[in-house]
């Protein structure tokens, strides 16, 4: 039998985020955290280095998800269709979590040290995700600016999914935002 319960990770992320929301990003601590998910505080340091990487704790997930995808696509070095297929499965996976997303992402809107580590986040997921485009045959000119290109598409998206309860899916804004950077790509100069 396991030291502490299997999902005690879970149990920690829902808890901070909900202590974040009701108490305040400042005024939450690792022993609050770690009680109100019903562990020590020992065992919130077994899963996170601090309460900030709390509000993160996804990207262990998504990150290869996303990595993933743009490796184990088969097809022809198309960036339309790998970034379709990509964004597209990052924003199925996200769907559930809508409620949590909105909570952490009110959370990190109030302070501009998390503002800041979200940032840091997505330009190490840039990072990684322009190298992943290169192993799969893109151009390494091109794949930073795809990644580049990638990211604001969904952050844009995210947003109005998560501040819009009414509108479409996060998939469904993902995909219909593609034609629009695909039209802004074609431009071609009149010169």
């Amino acid at each position: 039998m396991p030291r502490w319960p299997e999902d005690s990770r879970r149990r920690l992320v829902d808890a901070a985020i909900s202590q974040f929301v009701d108490r305040g990003y400042a005024e939450s601590t690792v022993e609050n955290i770690a009680l109100a998910a019903g562990v020590t505080p020992r065992t919130f340091f077994r899963y996170f280095a601090d309460k900030e990487e709390v509000l993160f704790a996804d990207d262990d997930e998504l990150l290869p998800l996303l990595i993933g995808v743009i490796a184990e696509d088969t097809g022809p070095v198309r960036a339309d269709v790998h970034m379709g297929k990509a964004l597209g499965t990052l924003a199925s996976t996200m769907e559930s979590r809508r409620d949590l997303l909105k909570r952490r992402q009110r959370v990190i809107d109030s302070h501009i040290a998390l503002s800041g580590r979200e940032l840091a986040k997505q330009a190490r997921w840039q990072k990684d995700v322009t190298t992943a485009l290169i192993g799969r045959g893109f151009p390494p000119e091109q794949s930073d600016v795809l990644a580049a290109i990638g990211f604001a598409l969904f952050r844009q998206c995210l947003h109005a999914w998560l501040a819009d309860d009414e509108g479409p899916s996060l998939e469904a804004r993902v995909s219909d935002a593609l034609p629009g950077v695909r039209s802004v790509l074609d431009v071609r100069s009149s010169r």
